[in-house]
């Protein structure tokens, strides 16, 4: 039973970043599939990153003319 929990908690911790970008607003389109790739490869590093490399409002929509 131990191992059954463990293994939930482990592999809850590798689905969180993945969850956490999925809802993110901070990226969207090719760009979010990049980052979702990363932190599917490198789990929390890549989140650690995601968070320090994408601004924190998101991208500013451009006025048109």
């Amino acid at each position: 039973m131990n191992e059954v929990v463990f293994l939930l908690i482990v592999l809850s911790a590798y689905i969180l970043p993945v969850v956490i970008v999925v809802n993110s607003k901070r990226t969207q389109g090719h760009e979010k599939n990049g980052w979702l790739i990363g932190v599917i490869v490198f789990s929390w590093l890549g989140l650690v990153m995601y968070f320090t490399i994408v601004p924190k409002h998101g991208h500013k929509k451009k006025k048109r003319k």
